[in-house]
């Protein structure tokens, strides 16, 4: 009988509703992204050079570098084949309905994205043990939204482009955390699977894309049905470029397999630990921390008691309640949101040119409020420093 990590809850109803597709994404819980991973540990043979030619090869192109290792090859050569099954043109247009936002996705992001992300506990074990979050929360947050503003950018996932470059460094840093985190006795593969493993960053791609669709529809903003497969066309992409295997971007394809494929990953996931809570607590802490005057201490006080609502509107009372969440009378601050929503939405879809304002206004208020959260110091997308191997608390696992 196949053996199935433990995190792998609710297997029989999965198995009724998806049938092999069930069992096929436990599988990927015990991969990961080796041409990632063999470059970082080329990284530990050949040293600073070796990292020096993949910042050439990242900024320049293979071409640059004369006789680049073997690890470096793999990797660029992959990188820079454009998918059989990619429209470029589909990326602009998903880039300009992303940016349709404004300031709502990052609300999304954080209360809907990453909480719901938070109420699994050996998805964010990694977090845990590099202490992304708890220590340097108001910067990793900030670092996560430079990213998403980034890829959403009109030829954002051009080969040079900054999104482009971002999907790169961000597949580095996992891999340098996997490396750590496998070779710590602390981590327990049998529980979790391998730390930032492909069900995780297929997970990771979905909060960014399926999940923000449906909150920013619960919020009032109107999407058309081919501007939702074209946002999945572009996550789909952030998702080659991020290391996700193939088999399982195929399930994201369009909006309706990878809504479909959402409902599995969210079946499947057991419930929050400590670590969860923590890291909780600690994102709906960022907004204080980055409060610095007494007036915007008082709109952050406000901010967050909205953002409380929204963990509640949008994750509904199971799982904001097992994060601990507080002010659940504060739900009901989606219907006001929502209302006037609708009303600019209204106005967009009225109006000639309105799509167009829209997604200038948004972006442009998007861009300005990253800058503000990273203080205009643009990030480096580096590893950690460090692993804390004293955050090896046990997930709190449901019988499957």
């Amino acid at each position: 009988m196949e053996r199935f990590v433990d995190r792998y809850v609710n297997r029989e109803e999965a198995r009724r509703r998806f049938g092999e597709e069930a069992d096929a994404l436990a599988r990927a819980y015990l991969r990961t992204d080796p041409l990632a991973d063999e470059l970082v540990r080329s990284f530990r043979t050949g040293g600073g050079r070796s990292r020096e030619l993949f910042e050439r090869a990242l900024a320049r192109g293979l071409p640059s570098i004369e006789a680049p290792p073997p690890a470096l090859v793999a990797l660029f050569t992959e990188l820079e084949r454009l998918p059989p099954w990619l429209d470029v043109a589909r990326l602009d247009r998903a880039a300009r309905v992303y940016q349709r936002g404004g300031l709502a996705t990052m609300f999304v992001l954080s209360a809907w994205s990453l909480m719901n992300g938070y109420h699994s506990a050996p998805a964010v074990k990694p977090l845990s043990f590099t202490r992304q979050l708890e220590a340097m929360a108001p910067r990793r947050l900030a670092e996560t939204g430079r990213f998403v503003t980034e890829v959403s950018q009109t030829r954002g996932m051009q080969r040079f482009a900054r999104g482009f470059e971002i999907a790169v460094r961000v597949r580095l840093v996992h891999a340098h955390v996997r490396a750590a985190l496998r070779e710590s006795p602390a981590w327990r593969s049998e529980a979790w699977g391998l730390p930032i493993n492909q069900a995780d960053m297929l997970g990771t791609i979905l909060e960014f894309s399926v999940l923000w669709i449906w909150g920013l529809e619960k919020l009032g903003f109107r999407l058309e049905a081919h501007e939702r497969d074209d946002v999945m066309h572009l996550w789909r992409y952030v998702g080659y470029v991020s290391g996700v295997e193939e088999g399982l971007l195929e399930r994201i394809a369009d909006y309706e397999t990878a809504a479909r494929t959402a409902e599995l990953v969210y079946l499947v996931q057991p419930g929050p630990d400590e670590d969860s809570l923590a890291l909780a607590k600690a994102l709906r802490e960022v907004i204080m921390v980055n409060a610095r005057t007494p007036g915007e201490r008082l709109r952050g006080r406000v901010v967050q008691r909205v953002h409380d609502g929204l963990v509640w509107a949008f994750n509904g009372d199971e799982i904001a309640g097992a994060l601990g969440t507080p002010h659940r009378e504060m739900r009901h601050v989606v219907r006001p949101l929502r209302a006037v929503v609708r009303t600019l939405e209204r106005v967009r879809r009225a109006v000639p040119g309105g799509s167009w304002v829209a997604s200038e206004v948004g972006n442009r208020q998007v861009r300005a409020h990253v800058a503000y959260l990273l203080h205009r110091e643009e990030p480096r997308f580096e590893p950690p420093a460090r692993i804390d191997e004293s955050r090896g608390g046990r997930a709190a696992v449901r019988p499957g």
